[in-house]
């Protein structure tokens, strides 16, 4: 009588897990799907650009200035021809 309890019990847990593991399987394959991968990045993708927007609005002379510097270096060549000439014109009265 005992055994068949037993056997009655194991069954009765293996059912369990296995609801259990077909839940988990169905959870699985929801996350998984193109869909829900699309709609996952694109709330990562907002709260980036949220946190990014916020960074900036707290640091707008840094990027004022770090601009100012890449516009400065890129351009310093024609910056330090314009200043020559400046110069120049400056020496000769002009």
């Amino acid at each position: 009588m005992s055994n068949a309890r037993t056997i009655a019990e194991a069954r009765a847990l293996r059912d369990e897990a296995l609801v259990i593991f077909r839940a988990d399987l169905d959870l699985a394959k929801t996350e998984s799907s193109p869909a829900r991968i699309k709609e996952r990045a694109v709330d990562e993708a907002v709260e980036l650009v949220d946190a990014a927007r916020d960074i900036a609005k707290d640091n707008m002379a840094v990027i004022g200035a770090t601009s100012a510097a890449l516009v400065a270096w890129f351009f310093r060549d024609q910056l330090l021809a314009l200043a020559e000439k400046l110069r120049d014109a400056v020496k000769s009265g002009d």
